[in-house]
């Protein structure tokens, strides 16, 4: 089986959530089919247009309209979606990157026009590979733009489009599913789910060598619990961290708990310098940064889709605390976590939780279900079925 997917972004290295989820499952469906992946990237990206990594072909074509798109949305006259129309325009050209009709085309929704896609010899199998019920997350955290009723419209068309051009829609979700059939009519032998994860080629819980060398780099004593937060710049995210800075880590000023905030959405701490707080950007090594703390934090109130902290978190040998929505998606890690309501926060982090890494003991057994691997290629198996049963439903003497 030959699998050619289509995303918008750079999947390696996967920066993001949805970078991760989009190279972790090519990673695992690697394992039973070939895979090349089509990377839309900015023109200034200097990544090689072609590179093989774990078993997953890459292909980078650089466009100048996501740019345009990009500072369009930041000057508040259209939203990033828009970057969809440039990709329609040039699909022919990703087509050819991509190269030969392959058994599967999958394809993330701002390129969900190769999937309707007239060529005579297509793919016998087209995918929507969905990351959110990007309708929704749209009309929760949509950017300050112009006319949003008017993008919400044409965000649920684009969306509707993709769901009704695909064979099969993807969700990370179970709620995401029961969206899906809502909103656009699919019925369930066209969705499946597949939960976000874990690379479990990198995250492991630290040994007490490593975990006192993480938090010697970082200036943390012995009797300090340090509590990390991490996520890129995006609203949800911003959003929780001001609940972390504005409420929580305040009242907890004098006792010894420190809040370490890693990735970009360090960009909202706007210079803060309270002595608990450690801000430390995005991080190359995210492995050793995560050995330094105690806990992982999740207080996320919106978004879509589910969040690939909390079995990274869990992974990296971590106590995890999480809102009731933070914890969608994982309900079998439920009983592994600290869930607690807003208001509960300060308490939980009395609580001073501890992980696997500190307790000396395996991480949940659970959890390997959410490895990356695991997840990819139990989508390929998926994808199996689903054309061994088209050929066997097929007419005889069909071409």
């Amino acid at each position: 089986m030959t699998i050619h997917a289509a995303v918008d972004n750079d999947i390696h290295p996967a920066r993001f959530g949805g970078a991760q989820r989009s190279f972790g499952l090519a990673r695992g469906m690697a394992r039973r089919a070939r895979v090349r992946v089509l990377c839309v990237v900015p023109n200034q990206s200097t990544a090689p247009a072609h590179e093989s990594v774990a078993g997953v072909e890459l292909m980078r074509v650089k466009a100048w309209h996501t740019s345009l798109a990009w500072r369009l949305e930041r000057f508040g006259l259209a939203p990033l979606f828009t970057a969809a129309g440039g990709h329609d325009r040039r699909s022919k050209t990703y087509e050819a990157a991509l190269g030969e009709p392959a058994d599967v085309l999958a394809a993330d929704l701002h390129l969900s026009a190769l999937l309707r896609s007239r060529r005579p010899r297509g793919a016998r199998l087209r995918v929507h590979t969905s990351h959110n019920v990007e309708y929704d997350r749209f009309r929760s955290s949509a950017p300050p733009v112009m006319l949003r009723g008017l993008w919400a419209r044409r965000m649920r068309a684009l969306e509707a489009r993709a769901v009704e051009s695909a064979d099969l829609t993807v969700v990370c979700t179970d709620e995401d599913a029961a969206r899906m059939r809502e909103l656009y009519g699919v019925d369930d032998s066209r969705l499946a789910v597949i939960a976000n994860g874990f690379d479990e080629t990198e995250l492991h819980a630290a040994q007490p060598a490593e975990r006192t060398a993480a938090r010697a780099a970082l200036g943390v004593a012995a009797d300090e619990h340090l509590a990390v937060f991490m996520g890129a710049d995006w609203g949800p995210n911003r959003d929780a961290l001001r609940l972390l800075t504005e409420r929580v880590f305040p009242s907890l000023a004098g006792e010894r708990i420190r809040l370490l905030v890693v990735g970009s959405v360090t960009r909202a701490l706007g210079g803060r310098r309270e002595p608990w707080l450690i801000a430390h950007g995005e991080a190359p090594e995210l492995l050793r940064v995560l050995h330094a703390a105690d806990s992982g934090l999740n207080p996320v109130l919106a978004g879509g889709g589910s969040n690939v902290k909390v079995p990274s978190y869990l992974a990296a040998g971590l106590a995890v605390i999480t809102t009731p929505f933070g914890i969608r998606g994982y309900a079998p890690l439920a009983p592994h976590c600290v869930v607690a309501e807003q208001g509960q926060w300060a308490d939980a982090l009395r609580a001073r939780p501890q992980g696997c890494a500190v307790r000396g003991v395996a991480p949940p057994s659970i959890l390997a279900q959410y490895a990356w691997g695991a997840l990819g290629e139990r989508l390929a198996l998926h994808m199996e079925r689903m054309l061994a049963k088209a050929d066997h439903m097929e007419p005889r003497g069909a071409a």
